[in-house]
Order: structure tokens, then C-alpha cells, then sequence
């Protein structure tokens, strides 16, 4: 009896054994599972950091590795014999280290040894004058170049015409820059194939310049030399919201007649943004000129228009100064390995007339405005529940994101857009919030 209780625990005791056994592997397992878990969210976490480091920083470092080169040893000596890549090289590199003397020195010699149709250093020495604003000389090196039917020189003078404009645009030389524009467009039309992303952009820069220039006119109350340059701007960009606009508005007090033609198909467009104080004076300046021609049937159509816009605004537009927006509370909880965003505001109706209906969206996106990441849509405001006029208030809008954030770098990249609207069609850009930093420590 006694051997076999002594054999029936010995049993015991290696069934025992297995079971400690099994039950360590499971527990080794289940923390290297976590482990392994964290250490992904670590990576994720180390990644989308590095996706951050933008072109500025990578420059900074470029410049101060050049920089540190160059104050090594005298790259330019016996630099006149060198070959012309060793030229160009060593050009680039007194070009990164801001030596802009040395650099120009390097890129000249590298045109002396450079092959007949090939511009890259001509490029460089262009970039060179124009980062030290020395124009003439960029002018007189471009002007040596002789125009010829090649491939390569139409892309040199394209490139080098938009490095001067952006130079001269850079410090507020807008007229210069819409030239020199103008001339990389003349030589980028020589190719027969076209890219239209680039020929889109130098018709932005040249569009740019001449709405900058034209408002440095309106400063200076030179309103005519302002119309000849949008009309310029106009010519490359004739479906310009922008342009037609600011057109309207001058022509409001040159010619009511004309500013009417221009303001009619924007209210259509974009009635949101149209100043209608400007535009009902125009319409009512255009139908007193009528009413003096003896055009009794034009004018009345003008002062029926009045009637109607005043109508058309008040049931479908919100201006951004109809609404002021509040901020009572901005949260960013995290929650386990990611933070959540939730924020509250109020809505008040600062206008004199009340808004029977009125709606937002919240769009969540990166700063520079290039994706949008999430969009929360409230309604505030109904004919049950108007928001009065001069001082109405909402309640508490509480939005909640549901987008998924990792890291505390990643979340200081994103704004809030906040678009007003009574129509859907006229969505108005109210107000662009960051992320306020202290939120973001904030254990609510």
C-alpha cells in the first residue's frame, strides 16, 4: 500500500512538472507577443517621425557638411587645369557652402571646358548671380547664349528665366519676375511635346506676378496701371476667381458698368466670397449712369438686382464675419498607444439678421493643406431652432475625431478647417485651428 501511494504521487509530481512547464512557454510566448507588439508600435512610431524631416533641415546639414570641406583646403587651387566635371563639382559644393565667390569662379571654368550644347553650368552660374541679386550679369550671360533650335538650351532657358522670376518675385520685384516669366514660357512653347504640370506652373508664377504687382498699384492709388496688369494676369488665366474679383472691385469706382460684368457670374461662383456692399454699389452707380444714357429698362434690371441678391444672401450665404467662433475646450486624450482629439465650441451669430439654417464642417488635415485626413459635419441651426441675430448662441458642439494618431510630432502637423454654411454649395472657410500644444499633455 504504501508503494503504490508512493508511485501514484510520483506521477503527480511529473504531471505537475509538464504543467509548470507548459504554462512558462505560454507566459514566455504571451510576453514576447506583447513585446514584439510594442516594439512595431515603436517603429511605426520612429517612422512617421523621420517622414518629418523636411528639405530645410536636409539643406541645413548639406550646407554645414560643405562648409566644413571647403574650410578644409583651397579647392580652387590649380582648379585651371582640372577636368570640367571636377570643375562643376567643386562649383556645387563652394554653391551648397553659400561661398558664392569661389562658386562662380568654379562654374566659369567649367563653361570654358564644358562640350558645345551642354548648359548645366550655365545653369548654376545663373543661380549663382541670382541668389547675390546681381541681374545684369545673369541677363548679359543668358543674352550670350545664342538662341538655336536644340532641346537642351530651350530646358536651360526655360529653368533660368523661372530662377530669375522666383529670385525677383522672392523680393518683391513682381513686374521683373512676370517678365522673366514670361520669357520661360516663350521658350518652354518651342517644345513640340508639352508637361502640363510645368507649363501649369509657369502660368501660376506669371498669373502671381501680375496680381502682386497689380496690388502694389492699388496701394499706391495707380488703380488703372493695376487693371493693365490683371488684365495681363487675366490673359493666362482667364477662369481666375481671384482676378475677375479684384477686377469687380476697381471697376466699381472706374466703371460701375464693368464692375457689374464681373461681379455677376462670381456671385454665382462663389457668392461666399464676394463683398455684396461693393457689388450693390456698383449695381446702383451702374443704374443712375443707365437712368442718365436714357436706358430706363437697364437701370431697372440693376435695381431689381439689388432686390434679389439681398434675398439670394440672406437664405443661402454665411460671410466669414457673420460668425463667431468659440473655443470653450480642446482635448487630445491618448488612449493606450494612439491619442484621440475632441473639442468643443459654440457658435455665435454676430449679424443683424437671424440664420434659420446653419451647418459646419470640421475637416481634420496636414498643415500645408495637402490631404485631408477627416470630416465631422454638425448642424446647429434650424427653422425650429434659429440662431438670432446680434449675440444668438449655440450650445456646446462637441466634435470627436475618429482619426488614429500615433505620435505627438504627427499630431502637431495637423490643423482644423472649420467651413460655415447655410447651402451646401457655399461652404465659407470660417476659421483654421492648430492643435493647441498644451492640449496635447492634457490627461482629461
Amino acid at each position: 500500500m504504501i508503494k503504490e501511494s508512493k508511485k501514484k504521487s510520483k506521477k503527480k509530481t511529473i504531471a505537475n512538472i509538464l504543467m509548470e512547464y507548459t504554462r512558462t512557454v505560454a507566459i514566455s510566448f504571451g510576453c514576447a507577443l506583447v513585446f514584439t507588439i510594442l516594439l512595431s508600435f515603436h517603429a511605426r512610431s520612429e517612422m512617421i517621425k523621420n517622414l518629418y524631416i523636411n528639405a530645410d533641415e536636409q539643406q541645413k546639414m548639406d550646407e554645414k557638411v560643405a562648409k566644413q570641406i571647403v574650410m578644409q583646403s583651397d579647392l580652387t587651387k590649380n582648379l585651371r587645369v582640372k577636368k570640367y566635371a571636377i570643375c562643376l563639382q567643386v562649383g556645387n559644393l563652394y554653391y551648397t557652402a553659400q561661398d558664392y565667390e569661389n562658386a562662380e569662379f568654379a562654374y566659369k571654368l567649367a563653361i570654358e571646358k564644358a562640350k558645345t550644347g551642354v548648359y548645366t553650368p550655365y545653369l548654376k552660374l545663373v543661380e549663382v548671380y541670382a541668389d547675390q541679386e546681381k541681374f545684369d550679369d545673369a541677363q548679359r550671360l543668358l543674352k550670350s547664349v545664342k538662341d538655336i533650335q536644340n532641346k537642351k538650351l530651350i530646358k536651360f532657358k526655360t529653368r533660368a528665366y523661372i530662377v530669375l522670376g522666383d529670385k525677383y518675385y522672392s523680393i518683391g520685384k513682381f513686374l521683373s519676375a512676370a517678365k522673366c516669366y514670361e520669357k520661360s514660357k516663350f521658350y518652354y512653347d518651342k517644345f513640340s511635346k508639352k508637361d502640363a504640370k510645368v507649363d501649369d506652373s509657369i502660368i501660376t508664377r506669371v498669373t502671381n506676378a501680375y496680381i502682386e504687382a497689380a496690388n502694389v498699384m492699388v496701394k499706391n492709388g495707380y488703380n488703372s496701371e493695376a487693371v493693365r496688369f490683371l488684365k495681363k494676369a487675366e490673359k493666362y488665366s482667364p477662369d481666375n476667381f481671384e482676378i475677375k474679383y479684384k477686377l469687380a472691385i476697381i471697376y466699381s469706382d472706374l466703371d460701375p458698368m464693368k464692375s457689374v460684368v464681373y461681379f455677376e457670374p462670381l456671385l454665382e461662383e462663389k457668392p461666399q466670397f464676394i463683398d455684396y456692399g461693393v457689388y450693390g454699389k456698383a449695381l446702383m452707380k451702374a443704374a443712375n449712369i443707365a437712368d442718365l444714357e436714357g436706358k430706363s429698362t437697364l437701370a431697372k434690371y440693376y435695381r431689381y438686382k439689388i432686390h434679389s441678391i439681398d434675398i439670394f444672401v440672406g437664405q443661402k450665404v454665411v460671410y466669414k464675419n457673420d460668425i463667431e467662433i468659440i473655443l470653450d475646450s480642446f482635448i487630445v486624450k491618448k488612449l493606450w498607444f494612439k491619442y484621440k482629439l475632441r473639442a468643443k465650441y459654440k457658435f455665435k451669430n454676430v449679424s443683424n439678421n437671424d440664420i434659420k439654417h446653419l451647418s459646419a464642417d470640421f475637416v481634420l488635415l496636414h498643415k500645408d493643406k495637402d490631404r485631408v485626413l477627416e470630416t465631422v459635419t454638425k448642424t446647429f441651426a434650424d427653422k425650429k431652432a434659429p440662431l438670432y441675430s446680434n449675440g444668438g448662441e449655440t450650445p456646446d458642439v462637441e466634435i470627436i475625431f475618429g482619426k488614429n494618431i500615433f505620435t505627438k510630432k504627427e499630431l502637431e502637423q495637423y490643423v482644423i478647417d472649420i467651413y460655415l454654411y447655410k447651402d451646401e454649395r457655399y461652404k465659407t472657410l470660417a476659421g483654421t485651428m492648430r492643435v493647441p500644444l498644451k492640449s496635447i499633455y492634457s490627461s482629461k
